[in-house]
């Protein structure tokens, strides 16, 4: 089935991200585990009074539990958002988008849950911008792509599905090539580097946001719930 942004769309209201224990019923073992894990975040939060540290808590045990980022893509939006829901919900598009070309799915309610694809989880990251002789703070989006099947798990690949397959279809995608002003970068993913990145803005603007807002809950798939 030939995609066209309208057609996303319209199927976009059926493809709302689902979390490893809304899928099936939760084992016994899970259900242990994850009520372990829900204590061990009340104590740091008791510990420290910091619900960034109960995030980066949670997110490294993203990183150590559910899977492992091959690649980390930021993407900046031709609209420069300065809403939480406008980002999110260009997110939930491109999210469909590029998954469905992915995975070769005629809708997003075809698309397999993970482990049956690679596993996504999106950030919002706000930066300074000089527009129309006024600083705003927009919304950019940083996304941790789980391993694509071989042999198509590489750059070239990736590139040409982001740039040739996902950005004609997502509108608000900024499309620049430049080099100070690319709309698309695409990096192998670094757990030094990438793997507490995102949470820097936790700290440094949660006086211009809902500070728990940094990881997109509604399109990501995570092990556990807002």
């Amino acid at each position: 089935m030939k995609h066209t942004e309208d057609s996303d769309e319209r199927s976009e209201e059926h493809s709302r991200v689902k979390r490893g224990n809304e899928s099936k019923p939760t084992s016994e073992p899970h259900k242990n585990h994850k009520n372990s894990f829900n204590r061990k975040l009340r104590q740091v939060y008791s510990k420290t009074k910091s619900f960034g540290k109960v995030m980066e808590t949670a997110i490294q045990n993203e990183w150590d539990s559910n899977f492992r980022p091959e690649w980390f893509i930021t993407m900046h939006w031709n609209d420069l958002p300065t809403s939480y829901d406008t980002v999110e919900g260009h997110t939930k598009h491109l999210r469909n988008v590029l998954l469905t070309q992915l995975m070769r799915c005629g809708s997003p309610r075809d698309l397999p849950d993970p482990p049956g694809r690679p596993s996504a989880v999106f950030f919002h990251e706000r930066s300074p911008v000089v527009c129309r002789n006024r600083l705003i703070l927009p919304f950019h989006t940083h996304l941790h792509l789980g391993k694509i099947p071989s042999p198509q798990d590489d750059y070239a690949f990736l590139h040409l599905l982001m740039h040739h397959k996902v950005a004609p279809r997502v509108k608000k995608l900024l499309k620049t090539t430049t080099l100070q002003n690319k709309g698309l970068v695409i990096k192998r993913w670094n757990r030094e580097h990438h793997g507490s990145y995102n949470l820097k803005d936790y700290y440094k603007y949660k006086h211009h946001q809902d500070s728990d807002l940094v990881l997109d809950y509604e399109n990501s798939d995570l092990n556990f719930t807002k």
